[in-house]
């Protein structure tokens, strides 16, 4: 067993959460990592963490059937929130070392963390993410993305898709489009760097 289940702090839900930082730091060869997001979101722009077990959170109950009760297990999803259900789910099986990676695979990314991603193609710069947001919300009036620099922080554009998020424009349209438009450019934001792109 590694002290990463024994140094995370604990959930009232019976799991632990794990600081991407602390996985980056090292892993024991017994941890079981599972990613469980969808077979194409592994492929997609954030990657997945090299040695992960794909298994899509309708079927994480029946992979975990067989493991041993006493697996350490870490979950990994986009943003931490599958993956807390699917901690939950263990948890509830009787699994008794169950962690969740907090902030998922955006986290991981946003601290340029080694990942395993299948795109060839430059990842953007901030100022390219910026750009990619005002191209999406055309026809919208969002003074904060108009304010916002030539080549913004990182932290300036989270706080503008974490508004636009509370409160989206009257003119939004459809708010499934408008959800996956900000979820699109926060994929984005998670892997720029600032300046110019750069390969993978």
């Amino acid at each position: 067993m590694s002290h990463l289940y024994d140094n995370a702090p604990p959930r009232p839900e019976g799991y632990r959460d794990v600081d991407v930082q602390q996985l980056a730091a090292g892993r024991s060869p017994g941890l079981h990592l599972v990613d469980v997001r969808e077979p194409a979101e592994l492929d997609g722009i954030l990657g997945h963490i090299e040695g992960v077990h794909p298994a899509p959170l309708a079927t994480v109950r029946e992979a975990a059937a067989l493991w041993p009760r006493d697996t350490e297990v870490l979950l990994i999803c986009r943003s931490g929130a599958r993956s807390a259900k699917a901690a939950t789910q263990l948890v509830g099986m009787g699994f008794t070392r169950v962690m969740n990676l907090g902030g998922g695979m955006l986290a991981w990314n946003a601290r340029a963390l080694p990942v395993v991603r299948l795109t060839t193609e430059p990842l953007p710069s901030f100022g390219q993410v910026r750009d990619t947001l005002r191209e999406r919300l055309t026809g919208m009036r969002v003074p904060a993305v108009e304010s916002l620099p030539p080549e913004p922080s990182r932290e300036e554009l989270g706080a503008v898709l974490d508004a636009l998020q509370a409160e989206p424009p009257k003119e939004r349209g459809d708010a499934a489009a408008f959800e996956k438009t900000l979820r699109e450019v926060r994929d984005l934001l998670a892997v720029a760097k600032p300046g110019g792109g750069s390969r993978p």
